[in-house]
């Protein structure tokens, strides 16, 4: 029996969220799978757990964050009393730190993920507290390269530390749920949290520019964050609210809808390590990437390797070249083609769930192993 914590997990949207469900969901073919979620919302976690129920056993646990998290470790200490549990996965270092200790108490490996932001404090006692509990797991493994280097600088040499990169949903088969005012062409997009570090603010500016060479061009801002009021207020000031469609959260069936109107995926992430911000790797590259969708990135945190610069994608070195880099994708369709074609064979290789998984599962396979 392996036991999965996670304060992220469908229904909750988020890249953490999907990797935890389709990695408990790929782990549950070989083990049984017992998951350890924070409510977020009753009906769809409801409705999500019983879609999943012949596969994984989802326990729910709601309350004030002091008390959902005691909560969770006791009943957790009751199941590991069965002598059943032979591996604990947590989705962050947080979902470990409480009952870490306890763990170790009775030999149970532990495996903690690491993304990338949640390492990042400027908090000292945190900075803290992020240290020891992945000093006392016995593996960490990262979303990326990029994070793995994060993690081997916080832990000593004897914990494994180990990277896989994530999966991505193909979503090529699912149905299509229609956004009537997707309509520009081209169609340039970018499906992130609404912050600073995802360089809405910066692609808007560009768009004012293209607008000379693409009179109907539309940028889709596709999520949530609490830089929406003042991405608005942006558009309103450039008088791009014909060019610019901001069109919150997306399920998957309107992310189809989206990918298959999209001519470029664009997210160059800003290096806001100082304000504890960064891209550990970046699933949204990949999901777009499965339509044949090429994207501009940055040479920042982990992007690089969701997106291959000249091959599958632009990576920039600056800011200011994200104009150009826009610009002459969009200008030379063959290229773009090329990339796009080069951005889905990738993907299609290397980034399905079932590929992701096994190699998720070779690692963890080895700690039970070696403990």
């Amino acid at each position: 029996m392996i036991l999965i914590l996670t304060q992220c997990f469908p229904s909750r949207l988020g890249g953490i969220e999907s990797l935890v469900s389709n990695l408990s969901v790929g782990l549950s073919k070989s083990e049984r799978i017992i998951v350890f979620a924070d409510r977020h919302h009753m009906f769809y976690d409801a409705i999500y757990d019983n879609n999943h129920k012949d596969e994984i056993l989802v326990r729910r646990i709601s309350g004030l964050k002091f008390f959902r998290q005691r909560r969770k470790i006791k009943e957790i200490k009751l199941l590991i009393e069965s002598h059943k549990v032979k591996l604990i996965i947590a989705d962050t270092w947080k979902s470990l730190e409480l009952g870490i200790d306890y763990f170790n108490t009775k030999n149970i490996p532990s495996i903690c993920l690491a993304h990338g932001n949640e390492l990042l404090s400027n908090d000292l006692k945190k900075a803290q507290r992020i240290k020891n509990t992945l000093n006392k797991s016995t593996a960490v493994v990262a979303n990326s390269l990029y994070t793995k280097k994060l993690v081997q600088e916080l832990v000593k040499s004897t914990i494994i530390v180990d990277y896989v990169y994530p999966g991505a949903n193909d979503l090529r088969n699912h149905k299509e749920h229609s956004l009537k005012e997707v309509n520009g062409e081209p169609v340039i997009l970018t499906l992130a949290r609404l912050e600073k570090r995802k360089s809405h603010a910066h692609i808007i500016h560009c768009i004012k520019k293209l607008l000379s060479d693409f009179p109907n061009i539309q940028y889709v801002i596709a999520g949530e964050g609490p830089e929406k009021r003042a991405l608005q207020k942006l558009v309103n000031d450039k008088n791009l609210q014909n060019n610019v469609l901001f069109v919150g959260l997306v399920n998957d069936e309107q992310k189809k809808f989206l990918f298959e109107r999209s001519s470029l995926m664009v997210m160059p992430t800003l290096d806001e390590s100082k304000s504890r911000s960064i891209e550990g790797f970046g699933i949204s590259y990949l999901e777009a990437a499965f339509f044949g969708i090429p994207s501009i990135a940055s040479n920042v945190g982990g992007t690089p390797e969701a997106v291959i610069n000249n091959s599958t994608g632009v990576i920039i070195n600056n800011i200011d070249e994200l104009y150009q880099s826009i610009h002459d994708l969009l200008v030379d369709e063959n290229k773009r083609i090329l990339f796009g074609e080069n951005a889905q064979r990738r993907s299609h290789e290397n980034f399905q769930w079932n590929t992701v998984t096994k190699k998720y599962k070779s690692i963890f396979d080895k700690v039970v192993n070696n403990s």
